[in-house]
C-alpha cells in the first residue's frame, strides 16, 4: 500500500505534486519526464510507453509522450512566457530485452528517449539531466516540497550487467 502523500505514476500516467507529496516511478524501456516548476511550487512526472500519438492531443494522459508532455504543461499551468523557468529531466529507455541483434536506433527506448528530447527542444522547455538507455530498470522519485529528484538504478537479478 503506498502512503497518501506519495503518488506512483504507472504506465500512460502523468501525476502532478505539491510540497509535502512524493511523485515515483518505476521504469523499464519506457520514459519518465519529471518537470521541476519550483517558482509555483508544482512536480510532474510522466510514465511514457509510446512517442508520437496517432491521433491530435485531445486528453489528459500519458501513453504517448507528445501526450505527456501537453498534459505536463496543461496541468501544471505552465505558458509559453515561463518555459524557461521550468526545468525537465528524462530517466528510463532501458534496454529491457537485451536483444544480442538489436541496434539502439531499433530499441523502443532509444526511439522514445530521442523524440523526447526533440520535442522538449521544439517546446523550448530545458532539459538539465537525462539519464537513459543501459540494461537495467530505474526509480525516479521527486520530492515536491524540495524539488529534488533522484533517479536510481534497479539492477538485474541473476544477469551480469
Amino acid at each position: 500500500m503506498t502512503p497518501a502523500n506519495e503518488l506512483h505514476a504507472q504506465i500512460g500516467q502523468v501525476k502532478i505534486g505539491r510540497p509535502g507529496e512524493y511523485l515515483h516511478a518505476l521504469l523499464g524501456s519506457c520514459i519518465g519526464i519529471g518537470v521541476l516548476h519550483p517558482d509555483e511550487e508544482v512536480y510532474g512526472l510522466a510514465h511514457c510507453l509510446l512517442s508520437k500519438s496517432p491521433d491530435p492531443i485531445k486528453k489528459i494522459g500519458a501513453r504517448h509522450i507528445d501526450q505527456a508532455v501537453y498534459s505536463l504543461m496543461k496541468l501544471m499551468d505552465i505558458h509559453e512566457e515561463n518555459r524557461r523557468r521550468v526545468n525537465v529531466f528524462i530517466a528510463g529507455g532501458g534496454n529491457m530485452t537485451r536483444a544480442p541483434d538489436a541496434t539502439s536506433d531499433k530499441l523502443v527506448g532509444c526511439v522514445n528517449f530521442q523524440f523526447a528530447k526533440k520535442l522538449l527542444r521544439e517546446k523550448r522547455l530545458r532539459l538539465i539531466h537525462e539519464e537513459v538507455g543501459g540494461c537495467n530498470a530505474r526509480k525516479v522519485i521527486i520530492d515536491c516540497s524540495t524539488g529534488e529528484f533522484e533517479i536510481n538504478n534497479i539492477p538485474r537479478l541473476g544477469v551480469a550487467s
